[in-house]
């Protein structure tokens, strides 16, 4: 500031040494000024130096080692990794050791997470777009002012020099000019503040330090250009998702050191039992229920709320047990007064036989006895039934629609008592026509029933009727998808699950396992009919699948069983074997309705189909050892429980047919009509496998309880030398010497020649 003003005093006149003079003068002066003796100098506050405080514990560190670069180097031992960690395992009763980590081949070392992200990311654009990474000023950088400058300086700066001085005194004017330059530069930067300063403040500061040293206040400066100073953009850094700042630290690694600790082992005990089938199946009930219970809690409050309110009460449940004896009182009460109704019924049913039979050797009739009837299922059809295997008085009944031009849109499965021909003892309203039905033989109470629309289901009788079915097969995906024609029940699975077979319209054989809770399906063997495959519309071959009607089990090998198809043919299958047919043979010119094993030969079979024909046949034959013709379209046939030789048949004018081959093996030993044949049709008949009773049933719904005459049920008497010989053992004796009349004598070659030769 003094050269300024030394400066700004001196005329232009004046002599050029004195100037040079008097500014050596005056450097000399401020080089012995320092800056450790300007501490004192008030106004001279801002070229105070900065100190710093060294605490009085520091340990003195030699330059050297200051000077000394530690690099970091990676080695592969890890001090923090633990070589060998173990676990108490508690079933051993011992410290095992735990298995390492493994990263396939490679292990990884060292892993460094970077914190800068390419500027074509995704991340990057996104950060861009938020305003991160634009250009803008930092405090670090230099700064925009305008600063106005004196007319004297502003020629000072344009003059050229006139003499060069002498050398001794060009250094200092040199020097000079050299220190002019930071001492302008000095002012703003030691007079700016830290945070972001203003370019107006700038300028204030700059104004205030130019009109400082002025001697003269009355002489006004002339006005001077503005000086911009160029300032350099600094681009933000752009951060990463994680928004991480790079640091760099030396951590000190801590010294290793075993813990150890010991606890009390957990109380142990032997345990033993023993897995029954029974302990298996209530532990899947009870964890069945669990898991409906979990489901019914991970429902919303409000579903649950609403649930609560009708929950059943403590007087609900009593209410509901009372009615079940009032029920059960009241059945009780029907059945006594049924019976007094139809007490001539039952005493015929009891103790009468037909007289005329003594007159009439070779020739039997049918007594008509009950008359079973569900009023809601007056337009439905008896499309199939059966005795129950334990209860020799109670019959289940199916009923649904053989018409499929006025075909029913529900089906009711009724269990009908002779104790009471009033109304059945259990009766179920099903979604769709029932078509078939069978009774499982080692639990009664559970029946399976074949549907019009593809399903089978389950019933259980021993249940509530709120329950309905109790197992279904709409959720399964290999179900039916055409009628499902006959249901039977099969062996018991290798696991002990019920299962039961059905044979559909759509050309499959599917085994049905009872698992818990659900059906579980699976083909056995799908049904192919003779002719060529079609094409299909990509032009592929497909092959043509042909109707199953029937199916019928061997009674002794589980594995065997008959499958008879709309096309007329018997199909002998195995499960073992599902590729193709065991054998296979063209009985009948139509469907085949019903197949039937003889109870007391298990290779003679009986079978009726819609023309018209009964046929008896044997495993391995490929022609029928009998054959009636009864005039019409035979709906079901079946071998009596009681004799080898005798089957009865219905048919669709209304008559049952009833055969005895030991009496006469071309016509049949009782022809009775049951029904009118202008209004209904017999469909389905049974034998009953105690009473000497048959049922048959109609297209109106009735079923007809009908006793058999002593003719038709004539037992056969044991020779004298062998009194002591069962009746099984003589039924298949008679039958055994029948079939040994019927059957084609050996061909043996060249006997026909030998008794020519011999005339």
């Amino acid at each position: 500031m003094l050269k300024a003003m030394v400066k700004r005093a001196l005329n232009k006149d004046d002599d050029k040494l004195l100037i040079a003079k008097t500014l050596q003068r005056l450097d000399q002066k401020d080089a012995s000024k320092s800056r450790a003796n300007l501490a004192d100098d008030e106004a001279l506050e801002w070229l105070k130096p900065r100190v710093l405080i060294k605490p009085d514990d520091q340990d003195f560190v030699p330059e050297a080692e200051l000077d000394e670069e530690v690099g970091r180097i990676l080695t592969t031992i890890n001090p923090q990794w633990v070589p060998v960690e173990v676990a108490y395992h508690y079933g051993q009763g011992k410290f095992i050791m735990k298995p390492k980590p493994a990263f396939g081949k490679a292990y990884p070392l060292y892993v460094y997470q970077g914190t800068a992200i390419r500027k074509d990311s995704d991340e990057a654009k996104a950060q861009i777009a938020a305003g991160y990474g634009m250009v803008g000023f930092d405090d670090a950088g230099p700064k925009r002012a305008k600063v106005k400058k004196a007319a004297a300086e502003e020629e000072e700066e344009e003059e050229p020099e006139a003499e060069p001085p002498p050398v001794e005194e060009a250094k200092p004017e040199a020097d000079t000019t050299l220190e002019e330059g930071p001492a302008e530069e000095e002012v703003p930067e030691a007079a700016e503040p830290p945070p972001e300063p203003d370019v107006q403040d700038e300028q204030e500061v700059a104004n205030e330090e130019v009109q400082e040293p002025e001697p003269e206040p009355e002489e006004k400066p002339e006005t001077v250009e503005e000086e911009v100073i160029v300032v350099k953009p600094r681009v933000r850094k752009l951060a990463n998702q994680f928004n991480f700042c790079e640091r760099a630290a030396l951590t000190y690694n801590f010294p290793r050191r075993s813990v150890e600790t010991q606890t009390v082992p957990p109380p142990r005990a032997n345990f033993g039992s023993t897995a029954l089938q029974c302990i298996i199946f209530d532990f899947y009930q009870e964890d069945y229920a669990r898991k409906m219970r979990e489901k019914e809690e991970e429902k919303p409050k409000r579903l649950r709320k609403k649930k609560e309110k009708h929950a059943k009460s403590a007087q609900q449940i009593h209410d509901e047990h009372l009615a079940q004896r009032i029920r059960e009182a009241w059945a009780i009460l029907e059945r006594l007064v049924n019976q007094n109704i139809y007490d001539d019924i039952a005493q015929d049913y009891r103790y009468w036989d037909d007289p005329s039979d003594e007159f009439r050797e070779g020739m039997g009739s049918l007594l008509p006895l009950w008359r079973f009837q569900f009023e809601p299922m007056r337009s439905h059809a008896v499309c199939d039934m059966q005795w129950n295997p334990h209860y020799q008085d109670l019959f289940a009944v199916a009923y649904g629609s053989l018409d499929f031009t006025k075909q029913q849109k529900e089906g009711c499965v009724c269990l009908y008592s002779i104790k009471n021909p009033a109304y059945p003892e259990y009766a179920v309203i099903t979604e769709s026509p029932i078509i078939c039905i069978d009774v499982y033989t080692e639990t009664p109470y559970l029946i399976c029933v074949g549907c019009y629309d593809g399903n089978v289901c389950v019933y259980n009788a021993q249940l509530s009727l709120e329950s309905s079915y109790q197992y279904k097969s709409d959720s399964v995906r290999d179900k039916h998808s055409n009628i499902v024609w006959e249901v039977r029940w099969g062996a018991r699975l290798i696991d002990g699950e019920a299962s039961f077979f059905s044979v559909s319209g759509d050309g499959r054989v599917v085994q049905w396992a009872v698992m818990p809770g659900e059906l579980r399906a699976t083909t056995i063997i799908e049904l192919r009919a003779p002719a060529a495959p079609v094409p299909g519309p990509d032009g592929t071959l497909i092959a043509v699948n042909s109707c199953g009607s029937c199916i019928c089990f061997h009674p002794e090998k589980a594995d065997i069983f008959l499958v008879g198809t709309e096309d007329g043919a018997i199909h002998t299958c195995s499960l073992k074997y599902n590729r193709s047919y065991v054998r296979s043979c063209q009985a009948h010119h139509m469907p085949v309705y019903r197949i039937n094993y003889n109870y007391f030969n298990n290779s003679i079979y009986a079978s009726c189909s819609g023309d018209w024909r009964v046929k008896i046949w044997e495993d391995g034959r490929e022609e029928p050892l009998f054959m009636f013709e009864l005039g019409s379209p035979v709906g079901d046939v079946k071998w009596a429980p009681y004799s080898s030789t005798v089957f009865a048949a219905c048919t669709a004018d209304g008559k049952v047919y009833v055969f005895d081959l030991n009496v006469n093996k071309y016509r049949p030993i009782c022809v009775q009509a049951v029904v009118s044949k202008k209004t209904k049709k017999l469909t389905r008949l049974d034998f009953n496998p105690k009473l000497p009773v048959i049922v048959c049933g109609d297209t109106k719904g009735t079923c007809h309880v009908l006793k058999l005459s002593p003719n038709l049920r004539v037992m056969v008497k044991p020779p004298k030398k062998a009194l002591s010989t069962d009746q099984r053992t003589l039924q298949i004796m008679k039958l055994d010497k029948l079939l040994t009349l019927v059957r084609d004598p050996p061909f043996t070659p060249g006997v026909v020649d030998e008794k020519f030769e011999d005339d």
